[in-house]
């Protein structure tokens, strides 16, 4: 049957277009910023925590997890949200819907026999806490009405799934007792980190979307605010608990901070895909200035 016939008989034919890429927008489309950020991490909080002894495998499982996560979301996305403005990213996942697909099968699968075969147990269990914060998110998602505008609820728990994934196989590492291992995703440089990665989730929509629950003055305070809570937290830390004005993780929060609000105030001479990048850069040069510091 023709497009004439169909359009005559009243039915719209969209075709599918694929989407152009910019080259610098291909780790964000294809949702590999995320994991790589998570291994940056990584390693920032091993130095930190003196963790002598990564697992060879720790890192791969960690990308491959939140490589999981972000791509199942945003093809749940495109399934539970019928919309023609969806960012790049999503329009990327949707064209190319069955070979994210059978990529994501493949990965759980290989997650799952590293994790019950090769990785000590302690790292799984662990794991319990941000397994159950990315649960949250998605019970949100699926719920959710609209993906026109920012949800704070759903970007705060992205946000602390994402920290505490990074902190878990770390953490279970240490070889503390089961309990003590929870605790210790609750520690200060856990929260403000958390914090860092909800405020990037959080700017992004804002900068693009704004928000349901706020008007326009309050989406700006609720970027502001977190902003403020990361580099107050930061220098009481510094100065309270570690006596130490330059303590590498502090500062690398502070820096995350400070370019955050810069870019905000700036956000309107930039592209919206352009600013998605801007927040995965951020996140990475904070993590390089610990190294150097440290």
């Amino acid at each position: 049957m023709s497009r004439n016939v169909l359009a005559l008989s009243g039915l719209v034919v969209t075709p599918r277009i694929k989407p152009h890429i910019p080259w610098w927008m291909y780790p964000n489309v294809l949702s590999l910023d995320a994991p790589l950020i998570a291994i940056v991490w990584l390693y920032v909080f091993s130095w930190m925590w003196d963790v002598n002894y990564v697992e060879p495998l720790l890192p791969l499982v960690l990308a491959l997890v939140v490589w999981i996560v972000y791509a199942t979301d945003r093809l749940l996305d495109g399934k539970l949200h019928h919309t023609s403005s969806f960012p790049l990213r999503h329009r990327v996942h949707q064209f190319y819907e069955k070979q994210f697909k059978l990529a994501i099968a493949i990965a759980a699968l290989a997650t799952l026999l590293i994790s019950l075969n090769v990785l000590q147990w302690s790292i799984v269990q662990t794991a319990i806490l941000p397994l159950a914060a990315t649960i949250g998110f998605f019970v949100l998602s699926f719920f959710s009405s609209s993906t026109k505008r920012v949800s704070y609820s759903k970007n705060l728990l992205a946000g602390y799934a994402f920290a505490w994934g990074v902190g878990a196989g770390l953490i279970g590492l240490l070889g503390l007792p089961q309990p003590a291992n929870l605790f210790k995703l609750l520690v200060p440089e856990m929260l403000v980190f958390g914090l860092m990665c909800m405020i990037n989730i959080t700017a992004v929509d804002l900068w693009i979307k704004g928000s349901d629950e706020l008007d326009d003055e309050g989406d700006e305070w609720a970027l502001t605010m977190p902003l403020m809570m990361q580099a107050f937290f930061s220098v009481l830390m510094m100065r309270t608990v570690h006596k130490d004005q330059n303590h590498p993780f502090y500062i690398s929060m502070l820096i995350s901070a400070a370019l955050m609000y810069v870019v905000n105030r700036m956000r309107h001479r930039f592209s919206a895909d352009f600013l998605r990048v801007v927040a995965d850069l951020i996140a990475l040069v904070a993590a390089l200035f610990f190294f150097l510091l440290h």
